[in-house]
């Protein structure tokens, strides 16, 4: 291999960034790191506030963002703009994919494989061993948190077919020195799955399962960290992926242990238990719907942004009538089998999470009408000049609270996070894994079933089929179980579908399932007449993905780089 290339290859390995760490949540001295980039190694195991910037570069590596790009390769949401999703349009180039983030995931690994080997030296408490102790193995378990979440995004990034074997990502569990060997190979899809789940039971031996305790390390302040509740959470979610159809692997024996898994993850954080109701997108408190979060901030950038024109706002992306459609009646039916459904009134009874997910005409919000008829404020050719392309605007993740009235009105903000890992989420992970292993009603060794997971993620969307009636009523539910695997299989899918709406799994779920990527994006036009309005599907752009699309390509530059990183097939 050349100078230059193992001039690139050592940089790609050995960077290490003397950034602040943005862990706001985090109050521990410990994590506030100072630049390291000029001290030698006795100072930095000598300093655990200097060590520990190697920690927080890991958590600044992480991606806050809201993954909404990755909705628009989908048949979810598409932008505002036309051809800003060009990916989707058919325009997805090996040289140019903007997918993942190839190297600022290895550069996070490696400033947390120093960590992991330096850590036992390091001094965290000066003057209270005890303390220390329990810092220095906290602070080590995060690493092994991180260091699984960055191998994820690699596995869930990259990992694909290369001859007909699902392969993985290569494994670096250890600091590069000069003079190794960096013409690195991809493991196996499995074997990076092993090493993942590895590193995150470790973790979970090594983390509090909650931050809600009453001293410093363990007490709400330090949510945002990596927990052992995160690491079984993730660990459920990893062998999900490993289980599914696009890799070969959807064997009895995989299915099993994703279910298992989840399974465990769920009686070891509080077992099967309602979920709280959908508030204002704001309330980071509720261990119960959140598992793991970024630290909170306060802003009002997603408002600015998602905002339909009327609420001054720019609307930049329009969630899809097939979206739309795919949310149920009041009474848990699709909306093509439900006496409630009524065409000429299609956002009456509907499931909850439609009116809080999706800003439809009609809706009135912080006392305005939203307007997405043609001629409306909010329709092409309105306020904007642009208006929605689909007749609708995205609302999950907005803030009530926020007014966005300019001068010399009132502009408010709100506290803000990002959602890593939620309840619904492990719940509907369980629930897949479990029909496929064991059916709908058969159960996992904790005595959870599929059915009894679904059964709680749709009571908190306020679907019930009997309101008459006291409790909770979801026939339509009950008749899919009954129905079987495969219907049942279908109806968790929707239900993905609708609960992670906008949080980029569908793009990931699509791939996995083997399911049609491309297709006919459809929006609906509005027209007003005497206060009536009548309404018209139509297709807004069609979406051309061909079948080896399902897998993202490894980086173009790093299979020039290592001629032994195979890229996946038909890239």
């Amino acid at each position: 291999m050349n100078t230059a290339i193992m001039d690139r290859m050592k940089r790609l390995l050995f960077v290490l960034i003397p950034v602040g760490l943005m862990l706001s949540a985090c109050s521990d001295s410990a994590l506030d790191p100072l630049p390291i980039s000029d001290l030698s190694e006795d100072d930095v195991r000598e300093h655990a506030n200097r060590g520990s910037g190697l920690l927080g570069q890991a958590y600044q590596a992480i991606d806050n963002s809201l993954h909404i790009n990755l909705e628009t390769y989908t048949d979810n949401l598409i932008p505002n703009t036309q051809g800003f999703n060009s990916l989707a349009l058919g325009n997805w180039q090996l040289e140019t994919n903007t997918i993942g983030d190839w190297n600022t995931y290895y550069a996070a690994i490696r400033n947390l494989n120093q960590f992991i080997e330096m850590a036992p030296d390091m001094t965290f408490q000066v003057g209270e061993s005890e303390l220390d102790e329990i810092l220095r193995e906290n602070r080590i378990g995060e690493a092994y948190f991180l260091r699984g979440w960055f191998q994820w995004q690699l596995l869930k990034h990259y990992g694909g077919v290369v001859d007909g074997q699902a392969m993985g990502f290569p494994i670096v569990t250890e600091v590069l020195e000069v003079g190794s060997d960096v013409n690195l190979e991809r493991a196996t899809y499995e074997a990076s799955v092993q090493q993942i789940v590895n590193d995150l039971d470790t973790a979970i031996s090594m983390l509090p399962l909650h931050y809600d305790g009453g001293s410093s390390y363990n007490n709400p302040s330090n949510r945002g960290r990596g927990s052992a509740a995160a690491a079984m959470a993730l660990k459920a979610k990893v062998y999900l992926y490993a289980a599914s159809p696009a890799f070969g692997n959807d064997t009895q024996a995989n299915w099993e242990r994703a279910a298992e898994a989840a399974s465990e993850a769920i009686l070891e954080t509080g077992e099967l238990t309602q979920l709280i109701p959908y508030g204002d997108f704001n309330d980071h408190s509720e261990v119960e719907n959140n598992i793991w979060i970024q630290p909170t901030f306060t802003g009002n950038a997603w408002e600015f942004s998602y905002y339909p024109p009327s609420l001054f706002g720019s609307g930049s992306v329009n969630p899809t009538q097939n979206l739309v459609n795919a949310f149920p009646a009041s009474d848990g039916y699709p909306i093509d089998e439900s006496a409630l459904y009524d065409e000429d009134n299609p956002y009456d009874e509907r499931d909850g999470r439609f009116e809080r997910f999706i800003f439809h005409n009609g809706e009135v919000y912080n006392g305005t009408t939203i307007e997405t008829f043609e001629g409306g404020p909010d329709a092409p050719g309105g306020i904007s000049q642009r208006g929605t392309r689909t007749g609708y605007y995205m609302q999950k993740f907005l803030s009530e609270e926020v007014v966005l009235d300019p001068p010399p009105g009132t502009v408010t903000q709100d506290t803000k996070f990002k959602t890593f890992l939620s309840r619904a989420g492990l719940y509907l992970n369980f629930a897949e894994a479990a029909n496929e292993a064991f059916g709908p009603t058969g159960t996992s060794s904790d005595g959870y079933t599929a059915l009894e997971a679904m059964e709680l993620v749709r009571e908190r969307a306020g679907i019930d089929s009997d309101p008459g009636t006291a409790g909770y009523q979801d026939q339509y539910l009950q008749d899919q179980a009954a129905a079987g695997e495969a219907a049942f299989r279908d109806l968790i899918r929707n239900e993905r579908r609708v609960e992670l709406a906008f949080e980029g799994d569908r793009f990931w779920d699509l791939r996995r399932w083997d399911e049609t990527l491309g297709g006919e994006i459809n929006g609906v036009l509005i027209q007003e007449s005497g206060g009536n309005f009548t309404y018209q599907e139509e297709t807004v752009e069609t979406h051309v993905f061909q079948d080896y699309m399902r897998f993202v390509p490894v980086p173009f530059n790093e299979t020039l780089l290592m001629s032994n990183l195979q890229q996946n097939d038909g890239w």
